[in-house]
């Protein structure tokens, strides 16, 4: 009787932390760390872990993680919004993303 249990506090343990977070905001900081971190701060989230450029990451393959890394530099360098979707923010809101958070990323928009 006690693994069915066990099976239950993992299954709502696993989605209690898991919710959706789009951020809109200016690319506040772009930062790689060695040997496998491109690493943005957007608006008000904490800096977090958005790709490896060499390996899959979440979801997020190497080839992808270099085209973020352009459109983060591109809004950077312009002024412009960046508009990233997150699968497994701490909540909804996108202040409760930590320092060093490891975001699965689905959609990043360069915005008008």
């Amino acid at each position: 009787m006690k693994y069915p249990v066990v099976l239950f506090f993992i299954f709502f343990s696993i989605n209690a932390v898991s919710e959706v977070a789009t951020c809109v905001g200016a690319v506040e900081r772009i930062a790689y760390h060695e040997p496998d971190a491109l690493y943005l701060k957007i608006g008000d989230t904490g800096m977090m872990k958005v790709c490896d450029p060499v390996a899959q990451y979440y979801r997020t393959g190497a080839e992808s993680c270099k085209l973020i890394a352009t459109l983060a530099t591109t809004a950077r360098a312009t002024g412009k919004n960046l508009k990233i979707t997150l699968d497994n923010a701490p909540s909804s809101s996108c202040s409760s993303i930590s320092e060093w958070f490891g975001a699965d990323v689905r959609f990043v928009e360069l915005m008008p």
